[in-house]
């Protein structure tokens, strides 16, 4: 894997195909997802749940994010966010949150009132059934936190179908790749 676009191009990001509920991005899905976003990413908060490697929010960053927050629990994959910011030099542009994701997005934790993310990407692991829990926390969040990050990215298998309508967030655009499917969701 290695990040396609922006000032990190070509700088590789590990492969961990070995570690339990780990399958990456592919590049090509990781184009879809950001030649949806465009432009619109400089200079906003990018938010990486379930992020593994960093395989996405590296590339938010390098295409011009303000800054990633990662989500993770496994100290291993974190462990390789905190190598790759300090190796790619832009450990102050990113922001590591060693937690579950639901307990993170928790209402009374304030994570979206701190951070206030502009796009935040879902990618838990296939199978698990947690892209419509997630999604309810993030709304759940909002409305305690008084805000409402623009977008909310979801990468998950073509055979978990998600809902239209999560309000006051609605599917605006759908990309299918494979087993993969991106679910694109706004306030409208």
């Amino acid at each position: 894997m290695r990040i396609i676009s922006g000032s990190l191009k070509g700088r590789k990001i590990p492969s961990v195909f070995d570690v339990k509920n780990v399958s990456p991005s592919s590049d090509f899905l990781k184009g879809v997802l950001f030649n949806v976003i465009g432009s619109d990413i400089e200079g906003k908060v990018f938010c990486d749940l379930y992020a593994g490697t960093g395989n996405i929010g590296f590339e938010a960053v390098s295409r011009g994010a303000a800054f990633c927050v990662f989500v993770e629990t496994s100290p291993e994959l974190i462990s390789i966010i905190i190598k790759l910011s300090k190796q790619f030099n832009i450990e102050e542009r990113v922001r590591i949150i060693k937690k579950d994701v639901l307990k993170a997005l928790d209402k009374d934790k304030g994570f979206l009132k701190e951070y206030r993310p502009d796009y935040i990407f879902i990618d838990p692991p296939y199978n698990l059934s947690l892209c419509g829990k997630t999604i309810n926390e993030i709304v759940t969040g909002a409305e305690a936190a008084c805000f409402y990050p623009s977008n909310i990215i979801v990468q998950h298998d073509k055979t978990e179908i998600l809902p239209d309508k999560y309000p006051p967030y609605e599917l605006i655009k759908e990309k299918r790749h494979g087993k993969s499917v991106l679910s694109f969701y706004g306030i409208l």
